[in-house]
């Protein structure tokens, strides 16, 4: 027998309004902590999600990951950036009716999965139903279909969307990345004859040049004035390297004028999977993230708030005091030049 066999969760399906069937999986802590039930949506397959749930089960939430419309296990038509507002209130409705929310409604997720979260509660506070999330945990968010297809200075992000897109944009499962070559030809291709090329619908699908014109001709988000009025608790995670942190800073001081906590420090968009072994072991002896995340759901600072990882000499409080305006004022973030990103 193999004792390192662990079953998989059990599983979580909802039928939406539309008939569209969502998969999900239910990871129950045991615990009856009152520390909320965390959702996270997600297009990038929930069956690997099995180590960051256990990591909220660990802090005594209970977890539920859930493929969104049209990816994996779900069914209905795959198209980024269009439903996922609609379809993460439905189901935090569906787990309140259910009984299914062990505590508070906590939203959450990295890249895509932020997007997820955020828009789904902004939903929840503008449909009138009484149901709110008690929290959202937005990590290195990519939050819009402009704010991820451009720098922000207005330039394309031709390697990374051409490579985002040729792996996870059409179809119901994510493709094998493109190699470099391949991908280096199709970039040179785009800067010359423009991008309207770079997905072919033969490739692709007949469907496919109208989602990549979407992406291109999408208008950059007005975050305060989408944003501005959420009253939900918010924490926005992001990275000096994260090439979306201007994005990041911006949201936090846009929601609700402020209501939110910051925390950064010097990872990129695969947050503390790019820190150094030095770096990720003065985290890990502060409880890593995690912790951080935890206090945050406990009420622990006052918002608004902006805390910055500094690694320092073993025994010292690695987390110092920051402010949005000195951030932005310091950080550059980088021009993406990998493609097999999860944003």
């Amino acid at each position: 027998m193999n004792s390192g066999f662990r079953p998989p969760p059990p599983r979580l399906n909802l039928a939406l309004d539309d008939g569209t069937v969502l998969a999900g999986d239910h990871y129950r802590s045991g615990q009856d902590t009152g520390r909320g039930t965390v959702l996270i949506r997600t297009p990038y397959d929930r069956r690997q999600y099995r180590a960051q749930a256990e990591a909220w089960q660990a802090q005594g939430h209970d977890v539920i990951v859930q493929d969104v419309r049209g990816r994996y296990g779900s069914t209905g038509t795959w198209l980024p950036y269009a439903a996922e507002g609609q379809d993460g209130a439905e189901t935090a409705r569906f787990l309140e009716r259910e009984g299914l929310l062990n505590g508070g409604l906590i939203l959450a997720g990295a890249s895509y999965d932020a997007h997820c979260a955020l828009e789904a509660s902004l939903r929840l506070e503008t449909d009138g139903h009484r149901l709110r999330a008690a929290a959202v945990v937005a990590m290195v968010p990519a939050l819009g279909l402009y704010e991820t297809a451009r720098n922000p200075d207005g330039s394309a992000r031709l390697s990374d969307r051409i490579g985002w897109w040729h792996m996870h944009g059409f179809t119901a499962e994510s493709r094998d990345p493109l190699t470099i070559a391949e991908l280096e030809r199709r970039c040179l291709e785009a800067s010359a004859r423009g991008v309207a090329d770079a997905m072919p619908a033969n490739i692709y699908g007949a469907h496919a040049p109208g989602q990549w014109d979407r992406l291109w001709s999408a208008p950059k988000l007005d975050l305060a004035t989408r944003y501005g009025d959420c009253k939900t608790p918010l924490l926005v995670v992001s990275g000096h390297r994260d090439f979306f942190v201007r994005e990041a800073l911006e949201l936090a001081g846009a929601w609700d004028a402020g209501n939110t906590g910051f925390l950064t420090g010097p990872w990129g968009h695969r947050l503390t999977a790019d820190l150094d072994p030095s770096a990720a072991a003065a985290l890990s002896s502060h409880g890593g993230l995690m912790a951080k995340i935890q206090e945050f759901l406990d009420g622990a600072d006052a918002r608004p708030f902006t805390r910055e990882f500094t690694p320092s000499r073993e025994g010292a409080e690695p987390w110092e005091p920051s402010d949005l305006t000195r951030l932005r004022a310091a950080i550059n973030p980088p021009v993406p030049a990998e493609c097999e990103l999860s944003s």
